[in-house]
């Protein structure tokens, strides 16, 4: 079972690779994360959807619905090109879409925003911040630091700075909401998505 995984996988990220998308331009250490298919972090809360996709997906847009992937969570990375990457999390595959136009960035960036070779230290939050990580949500008081882990981050064609007081998420395709801050701390609670 475990050769038949391991055949699987490869043949995923080949697939992926050769998929015609077109290069990433990639640092060295994503492109060596990718061609190791190596065990990584994620370094925020992630959200996928199932559904009209073959395999879940997450897009850069950041949508604040769908099945959570806990920050620190381990995940094996699988394929990369210019357009999305794939991984997996608890062996699903997984891929992430990455839409330029909404995050502000290429690949390679969002790749550097969502993973990392060691896990995030929540230790730096408090603990209100930390029990508002683990559900995905924020609570009043939260710093900017510990909402990018909570909530990722905001799509750059509404919140195009981070050092704004003001930032938009998409909950789903249809509904925003904004989070607002004063001197680098969140004025209000912001319920869990739905």
């Amino acid at each position: 079972m475990k050769k038949y995984l391991s055949m699987l996988v490869a043949l995923l990220g080949l697939g992926f690779l050769l998929s015609g998308c077109g290069a990433a331009k990639l640092s060295p250490a994503v492109q060596e994360s990718f061609q190791k298919q190596a065990t990584m972090y994620t370094t925020r809360n992630m959200h996928y959807n199932i559904g009209r996709h073959a395999v879940p997906l997450i897009e850069s847009t950041n949508y604040q619905v769908g099945m959570l992937i806990p920050v620190n969570s381990q995940v094996k990375m699988v394929g990369i090109n210019s357009k999305q990457m794939q991984f997996l999390y608890k062996g699903t595959p997984i891929t992430l879409k990455n839409v330029p136009k909404y995050s502000g960035v290429d690949i390679n960036t969002v790749a550097e925003k969502y993973f990392s070779a060691k896990p995030v230290d929540l230790k730096k939050f408090s603990k209100a911040e930390q029990d508002a990580i683990k559900s995905a949500t924020i609570v009043k008081g939260m710093s900017k630091a510990s909402v990018l882990v909570s909530l990722g981050t905001p799509p750059a064609h509404r919140t195009p700075n981070v050092d704004a007081d003001q930032w938009t998420y998409w909950r789903n395709r249809w509904t925003t909401f904004t989070v607002d801050f004063k001197n680098g701390k969140v004025l209000s609670n912001t319920p869990a998505p739905k």
